[in-house]
C-alpha cells in the first residue's frame, strides 16, 4: 500500500507546522478542512501520526544531552530494557541491529550522568556502554523525507496485526478503514454498527 497524493500534503502539512489551525493546514496542503480532518484521523488510525508533541531546546533549559550505546547480552534484552524504561532521564529508547541498545539521556550535570551511567552499569546483561555528549542538532530530527516511501506497514483495524498484502478497506461514514483478513473486516464493520447504534441509543 502507498501514501495517496492527499495524505502526503496533509502529513508534510502537519510535519511543517503541527501547531496551526486545521484550517490552515488544509489550505497549506491544497485540500478542504473536511478533508484534511478526515485525512489525518485515518493517519492516526493507521499509526502513521503517533502523536503531537512539543519539543525543547534542553541547552536553554541547562541541560545536557548525551547519547549511549550499549552492548547487551540479547537472552536477557527483555528484562535490560524494562529496567532502563524506569530510568527518569533516559529520553529515548532504541534497539539497533544485532540487538544492541541506543538510548539518549538528557541530565542537569555530569555527577548526574554519572548516576545513570552507573546504574546502566549494574543492570545484569550490559556489557559495554558508549558515552558522546551532543553538541548540537544539526538537522531537525522531526522531519521524515516523505517522498522516499515506497510502502506502509499499517495495523489491521480489529486484530492490530501488521497488515500483509493488500488491506481490505471498508468506507464507512465517509472514512476508510483497514483491515487485514475478510474475517476481520466482517467483525469489525459488525462491532462498528453496533456501537454506533448504542452511540445513537444514548444520545
Amino acid at each position: 500500500m502507498e501514501l495517496s497524493e492527499n495524505q502526503t500534503k496533509v502529513l508534510k502539512a502537519l510535519q511543517n507546522d503541527p501547531r496551526a489551525s486545521m484550517r490552515s493546514l488544509a489550505e497549506k496542503a491544497d485540500v478542504s478542512t473536511p478533508t484534511f480532518s478526515n485525512i489525518v484521523d485515518e493517519l492516526e488510525k493507521m499509526g502513521i501520526v503517533k502523536g503531537y508533541r512539543t519539543v525543547l531546546d534542553t541547552r536553554k533549559l541547562g541541560l545536557y544531552t548525551f547519547h549511549v550505546s550499549m552492548e547487551i547480552d540479547v537472552h536477557k534484552s527483555e528484562e535490560i530494557v524494562e529496567k532502563i524504561t524506569e530510568i527518569v532521564e533516559i529520553n529515548e529508547l532504541v534497539e539497533l541491529d544485532g540487538s544492541d541498545l541506543f538510548a539518549k539521556v538528557i541530565v542537569q550535570s555530569l555527577d548526574e550522568l554519572d548516576d545513570v551511567t552507573r546504574v546502566l552499569k549494574g543492570i545484569e546483561g550490559v556489557i559495554r556502554l558508549d558515552v558522546a555528549r551532543e553538541t548540537g542538532c544539526l538537522k531537525d530530527p522531526s522531519t521524515v523525507p516523505l517522498e522516499t516511501v515506497s510502502n506502509l506497514d499499517i495495523d489491521c483495524y480489529y486484530c492490530k496485526k501488521t497488515i500483509q498484502g493488500t488491506p481490505v478497506k471498508l468506507d464507512m461514514d465517509g472514512r476508510k478503514h483497514y483491515l487485514c483478513c475478510e474475517t476481520c473486516a466482517s467483525e469489525y464493520k459488525e462491532k462498528y454498527q453496533r456501537l454506533k447504534e448504542e452511540s445513537k441509543i444514548q444520545t
